[in-house]
């Protein structure tokens, strides 16, 4: 989904380098993530890192200072929250914070989350309640993205050694402009996966106007399908991208992958011209789940993994904790699930 104004643009090179590694781990899926979302929950971690843990968090989040950073997630913030006033779209970006009860956060971490992410902060006992906590997270996750992402942890994900929890989740839902008429549906279509397999799928068509374009070095076509919108200011669109005939699927997402600018240029509206196009797409749904904990540590955050060496006491001071912070599998987890469908709409 891309828009014409262009979200978390300063993110773009950490979503990209996300996508690629992702994509390498999981080449034989599809792969289906919200880049925005995740770079904002590793902001919130960020701001309360400090020296070299911060370093590497800024470094692969691609700004170079916290005040950039907090400036950014500002900016992204009140874009997410205009878009949220449109009448005729759904897009909710919903951060939380859970800490152990008694542990002693910061009451300028807390301010600084509460104001710049517009993170609630919620007080829980994982020492003696992890399973509980895990079922509280799951159902506050199901509310904020009406009931299509459910068990986002499992109880094993939280333990009594689990200390503080950051959870970051988006929904989005949205009508075409020109919505896909059912009856014109192929009910039993042929889909050519990237392996050579042949299977039968729900094709839907029409024939309508759209921004149009082809960018002959990646050998690819745009077509940008516009959402209802009541913002004048604002148009989201849901952005396809077919290569030519012959051309590998890999080698065009190598491309985009490698070089952000290429990226901005192909999900920008700024060189499509309107063109009547027969346009053929998928029914489908999707949904995903990363456990992102590796993927952040070859992408360069190592230290924040590490127990004596991160460092954060922007978050808790060094005095007033009882273990070194760090992010893992027992003290914080960072899963990622994301949901979407691609069907008839109005």
């Amino acid at each position: 989904m891309a828009s014409s104004f262009t979200t978390s643009v300063d993110f773009q090179h950490f979503a990209s380098k996300l996508f690629c590694q992702i994509g390498r781990e999981n080449s034989a899926e599809n792969v289906f993530l919200s880049p925005a979302s995740i770079a904002l929950a590793l902001s919130i971690c960020t701001a309360g890192a400090r020296h070299e843990t911060l370093q590497q968090m800024l470094h692969v989040l691609g700004v170079s200072s916290i005040e950039q950073l907090i400036k950014l997630a500002e900016q992204t913030m009140r874009l997410f929250t205009m878009v949220d006033q449109d009448k005729e779209i759904k897009l909710k970006l919903a951060n939380r914070l859970y800490a152990q009860k008694a542990y002693k956060i910061r009451e300028d971490y807390l301010d600084l989350v509460q104001s710049s992410f517009q993170a609630d902060v919620k007080l829980e006992n994982f020492e003696t309640e992890s399973a509980k906590v895990a079922q509280t997270i799951n159902t506050w996750v199901e509310g904020q993205t009406n009931q299509l992402i459910r068990n986002l942890l499992s109880p094993e994900d939280l333990t009594s050694d689990t200390r503080l929890v950051i959870v970051n989740c988006i929904y989005f839902k949205g009508a075409w402009v020109y919505p896909f008429e059912e009856y014109l549906t192929n009910q039993q279509a042929d889909f050519h996966e990237l392996d050579g397999t042949v299977s039968k799928i729900k094709l839907m068509q029409q024939q309508k106007t759209f921004s149009y374009a082809e960018n002959p070095d990646l050998k690819i076509q745009i077509a940008h399908l516009p959402y209802k919108s009541t913002h004048y200011q604002l148009q989201l669109v849901c952005t396809v991208i077919l290569p030519n005939r012959g051309v590998r699927f890999e080698e065009v997402e190598q491309k985009l992958t490698s070089n952000p600018q290429v990226m901005r240029q192909v999900l920008s509206n700024q060189r499509t011209t309107p063109r009547e196009l027969s346009l053929y797409l998928p029914k489908f749904k999707m949904e995903a789940t990363f456990q992102l904990n590796d993927v952040l540590k070859q992408l360069g955050i190592e230290h924040a993994f590490s127990e004596p060496a991160a460092d954060f006491t922007g978050m808790v001071n060094k005095e007033d904790m009882r273990e070194n912070l760090y992010i893992s599998n027992v003290n914080s987890l960072f899963v990622h699930q994301a949901f979407a469908s691609l069907v008839f709409s109005r």
